[in-house]
């Protein structure tokens, strides 16, 4: 009887652990299934952010100072215009070289704009210089430079700039790079009440689900096609990559699969690519192939010597580059910062581009900034803004 006692007391306990045991597995498997829609494979390493990571918080200094200065001079915002942002690479490092000109009513000096501007920059206790490129009664420009980088061109001249006559608000584009991986932060993107452009990675867990998705909701839809950045392969684009090594067979057979993964395809831009891009022959190939298909191209600019948007030009495809990367740096200054910048240019030039990432930083930016977009510029898909 005893034995049969201590019988049954094993098997009880042996069955309790065996449940115990199925039922931790069994949570292990839920969390994981769950947790595919994020975590199936990390977001691709965007190398636009990659060497520069400090150096971008330094610039972002500057740019606080240059913005300080003006807003303690009572200079109006609308007169602060950035003519350009061009990404610039030394030495490993990349950074986007800002040229800027504020129109300066004229009760304000500009020498006395300029000195409190100077004075904010030296203040900053980093490596910067400030030099005099050019100084009239009516004008000065100054180079900047942190260390050895040259990072802001920013001239100061009394206002005498006749706004010219728009018919139309100035458009601006803003695409969504990198989708493939986050489903969820996919779907909370297309819920923002802005006509975004999304650019889809290929070969990544939720490629087609996200075109697909994005099709359903009326939005424009691009493929992000991988191309080989500087570093490679120890910066690596992911699947689908187009490599300078490549022989014209070999990047079409490429191409035509990445294509053929993203369903609605309407335009692609490049994801990285600093390297190939910079390679006329080899983007000749791509673009030629684009044309055929009746798609667009958008330069996502990752190299300043980006051969893209010309070649696309010489063979009258229809084409754009990208103006400003939105959320290089996700501190809310430098978000605000990007996208003055961007709603500058689109004043400016009438028509800008800006691109941004599936950050949930990005997400409420563009939530915060909704009505300022709406307000001041017509927020359109991308496609209306290629020439």
């Amino acid at each position: 009887m005893v034995r049969s006692k201590n019988t049954r007391k094993r098997e009880v306990c042996l069955t309790l652990v065996g449940l115990g045991l199925a039922a931790m597995i069994f949570a292990i498997l839920i969390s994981y299934l769950s947790g595919l829609d994020k975590k199936s494979s990390p977001l691709p390493f965007e190398e636009i952010y990659a060497p520069s990571e400090q150096l971008g918080k330094y610039i972002c200094l500057i740019d606080k100072a240059i913005s300080d200065g003006f807003y303690k001079m009572g200079v109006p915002e609308e007169k602060i215009i950035f003519l350009s942002v061009v990404p610039r690479h030394k030495d490993g490092y990349t950074w986007d070289f800002n040229s800027i000109e504020a129109r300066i009513p004229h009760h304000h000096s500009v020498f006395e704009i300029g000195e409190e501007i100077s004075s904010r920059i030296s203040n900053l206790g980093i490596p910067v210089q400030i030099k005099i490129d050019k100084e009239a009664g009516n004008k000065i420009i100054y180079e900047i430079y942190y260390k050895d980088f040259y990072t802001h061109k920013l001239g100061i001249v009394l206002d005498t700039y006749q706004p010219r006559h728009r018919l139309s608000y100035p458009r601006i584009g803003i695409i969504i790079d990198d989708l493939g991986y986050d489903g969820s932060l996919a779907k909370a993107f297309m819920k923002v009440d802005l006509p975004l452009t999304f650019s889809v990675l290929p070969f990544t867990p939720n490629t087609r689900l996200i075109a697909l998705r994005a099709r359903k909701e009326g939005r424009e839809t691009m493929l992000h096609l991988p191309m080989e950045p500087i570093n490679y392969p120890a910066i690596n684009p992911g699947d689908g990559v187009l490599l300078v090594s490549m022989d014209k067979e070999m990047i079409l057979e490429i191409l035509n699969r990445n294509l053929s993964h993203i369903p609605f395809v309407a335009g692609v831009n490049n994801h990285m690519g600093s390297r190939f891009t910079e390679h006329e022959e080899k983007m000749t190939i791509v673009l030629a192939e684009l044309k055929a298909r009746g798609l667009y191209f958008i330069d996502s600019r990752t190299s300043g010597n980006s051969a893209a948007f010309r070649v696309a030009r010489k063979m009258a495809l229809r084409a754009a580059c990208r103006d400003i990367f939105l959320d290089n740096d996700l501190s809310d200054n430098a978000l605000k910062i990007q996208m003055e910048r961007l709603l500058s240019l689109a004043r400016h030039k009438g028509r800008a581009i800006g691109i941004g990432h599936p950050h949930k930083e990005t997400l409420m930016l563009l939530k915060k900034y909704r009505s300022a977009l709406n307000n001041e510029a017509e927020v359109v898909p991308v496609s209306n803004l290629v020439n």
